[in-house]
């Protein structure tokens, strides 16, 4: 008997050689058997190849388990009154689920999903396919239960709106099933937009003693330890618990490179990897935590990855990070594997990402069904290529002065300060900036003040790289220059421009320092008629990163 919760680093699940769905006391499957001999005497290496293809394809063909196999998937972004919406708690049991159907052997009709429902709902549907278990282990079929619940949750229990399923009442709906093995799954969170969390107390979820008179089988896995926040990020679209073991379950969790992934593994993989992901967030590292109570030898085939609709190979590569994008807002992401690692994939279009310190490179390409392809040739953006070589981060911030043209004439030109920000879109940089500067122009008896403030939006994209970087691109601008005239009046007009702009920059410690061009035409009224002028700017600026 292996019992007890613990956190990842507490120990592992035993697994036997034989890595079907065993949970028999004497590790065996329902319907297991010894290999026989034929009936000629012959071994069954002496067969014809013919035979030994047939019997190899029958294998292939045949599920993970012989076992029945059911799962409640419950996804609500609404708590109490009084919490804030949830992004992604319903996508997240939808993901999960097709992972399941996918790659688990669990068939359409035997996954509820409730989206948004109330405690009701979810324990209609727990009780629903109870009785289909009931039925199945009638009919002499072993089975398997998994329950998936993300959304909000307190120390009163589960969230579904204003109503709530209390932990000692998931206990028993999961503990007391007909089902030979339970699996329930708590991605509990209170964060109410992105990673924002307030004092989630999920603990409960996990931190129970099973009543020892109960069946054999439960496993309950929780997606964070005594007093840690649940967390979910826009970056990867869901939760980072449920987003890692999605990717888990679709290979990357299969360490021993059997082509199936068990409940142990997929936990293994899912809880190392969320505390990587949340170890640098404003909450902290989240730590998964788990209480197997299981009697037999082996463990839980959650994936068989055989049943892929495709599948890509990744190839070793630990110092970097992948980024699958796919079909139905599929995005997985995955460290670069110590050794060749098989994603299970559905068909679709794919756009993938490789990160690392020598920067980005991507590619493109469709999935048929049945293809199982080597990862092909990436290619680093223009902008990459930049970076690699001492480039700007891919968003920066920046800030400086310089001169700059007013649009009267006789101006001339003023001293201006200069501020804005960039952010990199393949290999284009947006930028986005504002200027204000002021000068006296002296006048017959006296002087008079020009000023003028205005911003402009423009593209650009790297020429040249190296230690100095050269990026050149266009810019449209609007901006209001006035006059202070002697008797305290005023007289001012906007101007809109259209400038080429032009950047070469060198890194300098943690910044970049740049030297900052445009030069095109300004458009204005002036006596009442509509006039273009000149219009430059030249300043000295640094680039500071505010992006990853």
């Amino acid at each position: 008997m292996l019992t007890g919760a613990h956190r990842l680093r507490a120990g592992r699940v035993r697994r036997a050689c034989h890595r079907f769905f065993r949970l028999h006391p004497e590790g065996k499957a329902a319907g297991w058997t010894a290999p026989r001999r034929c009936a000629d005497n012959r071994a069954p290496g002496q067969k014809t190849m013919k035979v030994v293809v047939a019997l190899a394809a029958l294998l292939i063909a045949l599920p993970a388990n012989a076992a029945a196999r059911f799962a409640v998937v419950v996804g609500n972004n609404i708590g109490a009154t009084g919490r804030a919406k949830l992004w992604f708690a319903e996508r997240d049991a939808e993901r999960f689920a097709r992972a399941l159907r996918e790659l688990g052997d669990f068939s359409d009709d035997r996954i509820s999903i409730v989206r948004g429902g109330h405690a009701t709902e979810v324990k209609a549907a727990i009780e629903k396919v109870e009785a289909r278990i009931v039925k199945a282990r009638d009919g002499g079929e072993r089975s398997l239960l998994v329950v998936y619940f993300s959304g909000h949750a307190g120390s009163n229990g589960l969230e579904l709106g204003d109503e709530r399923i209390g932990y000692e009442e998931l206990r028993k709906l999961v503990s007391s099933s007909a089902a030979d093995a339970k699996i329930a799954i708590v991605d509990a969170c209170e964060a109410g937009a992105l990673t924002q969390v307030k004092g989630m107390l999920p603990a409960p979820a996990l931190d129970f003693a099973l009543p020892e008179d109960q069946v054999r089988g439960t496993a309950f896995l929780a997606s964070t330890a005594v007093g840690e926040a649940a967390q979910e990020s826009a970056a990867i679209g869901g939760s980072f618990f449920t987003h890692n073991l999605e990717v888990a379950l679709r290979g990357a969790g299969d360490a021993d490179g059997d082509g199936q992934v068990t409940l142990a593994e997929a936990f293994r993989y899912t809880a190392s990897r969320t505390v990587a992901n949340t170890a640098s967030t404003e909450s902290g590292p989240q730590h998964p935590t788990y209480e197997f109570r299981m009697s037999g030898r082996g463990d839980i085939i959650l994936a068989d990855l055989r049943r892929a609709d495709a599948s890509i190979r990744l190839p070793a590569d630990e110092r970097s990070t992948y980024i699958l994008r796919g079909p139905r807002d599929l995005l997985a992401e995955v460290p670069g594997p110590i050794s060749p690692l098989k994603l299970a994939l559905p068909s679709g279009h794919y756009v993938i990402e490789r990160r690392s310190d020598q920067g980005r490179a991507t590619a493109e390409l469709n999935l048929n069904h049945g293809d199982a392809i080597d990862l092909p040739p990436l290619r680093p953006t223009r902008y990459d290529i930049a970076r690699a070589k001492g480039g700007p981060a891919p968003a920066l911030g920046f800030g400086g002065g310089g001169v700059f043209s007013l649009p009267l004439s006789g101006a001339g030109i003023a001293p201006m300060i200069r501020a804005g920000a960039r952010r990199e879109f393949g290999a284009y940089t947006a930028r986005l900036h504002f200027d204000a500067g002021r000068r006296d122009v002296p006048i017959s008896g006296g002087r008079y003040g020009i000023s003028r403030v205005g911003g402009g939006l423009g593209l650009v994209t790297p020429l040249a790289y190296g230690k100095v970087m050269l990026e050149a691109g266009a810019e449209a601008g609007y901006g209001y220059s006035w006059q202070d005239l002697p008797g305290n009046k005023h007289a001012g007009a906007g101007d809109v421009s259209l400038s080429g702009l032009a950047l070469v920059s060198m890194r300098v410690g943690p910044t970049r320092l740049g030297l900052d061009f445009s030069a095109g035409a300004q458009r204005l009224k002036v006596d009442g008629a509509m006039v273009v002028k000149p219009a430059f700017s030249a300043g000295l600026v640094f680039l500071f990163g505010v992006g990853e």
